[in-house]
């Protein structure tokens, strides 16, 4: 492979192992614990065969803030859930976009915080190198004004992965999408 190619690839793994890490480090319970099984894949899905790689562990970082349960001001910038569109459903489209390669809307559904990191080119390089080969959508863990989406991710040879979606009402009643954060299913 071209050195091009490798070295995003590899920042994106050392970023993603670095999550893991810090997961690792979480004890459960905490407010920063997200709910939602890992464990559940859907099998008509899996990569038979193939062994996930082994991944050199990284330090962990500094853990975010957690999120709070409150309702977020409409007038700040977000990305929002369209009207008439359930979670699952927007997870599930962002998923879809994201097998058939439509970038756009991929990029265009992500939260507000991935899309000021990087152009719809540069979310495009990020998506092709996990390798995604199928996926599995949870179902959404709502406690009053925030949400989490856990989904399954097959990245064949690379493993199974987990994100969690957050989802965060504003003073309208619409869900805004505040974060996704991805792990390693161990």
């Amino acid at each position: 492979m071209e050195m091009k190619r490798i070295l995003p690839v590899a920042i994106i793994a050392l970023a993603l192992l670095s999550l893991l890490a810090y997961a690792m480090w979480i004890k459960p319970g905490t407010e920063t614990s997200l709910p939602g099984s890992v464990g559940q894949i859907n099998t008509t899905q899996q990569n038979q065969g193939q062994a996930p790689q082994a991944a050199p562990q990284a330090a962990p970082q500094a853990a975010p803030a957690p999120i709070p349960n409150e309702v977020v001001s409409s007038s700040e910038p977000a990305t929002v859930v369209p009207d008439g569109t359930d979670l699952k459903q927007y997870c599930e489209k962002y998923y879809s976009a994201w097998k058939a390669a439509d970038w756009q809307t991929a990029y265009d559904l992500q939260p507000l915080s991935k899309k000021e990191k990087s152009d719809v080119n540069g979310t495009a390089q990020q998506l092709q190198g996990y390798g995604m080969v199928g996926y599995t959508i949870g179902e959404p863990q709502i406690d009053k004004n925030i949400a989490v989406m856990g989904v399954n991710l097959d990245l064949g040879q690379n493993g199974i992965w987990k994100t969690n979606w957050t989802f965060v009402k504003n003073d309208k009643g619409q869900w805004t999408v505040q974060d996704s954060v991805t792990g390693m299913v161990q």
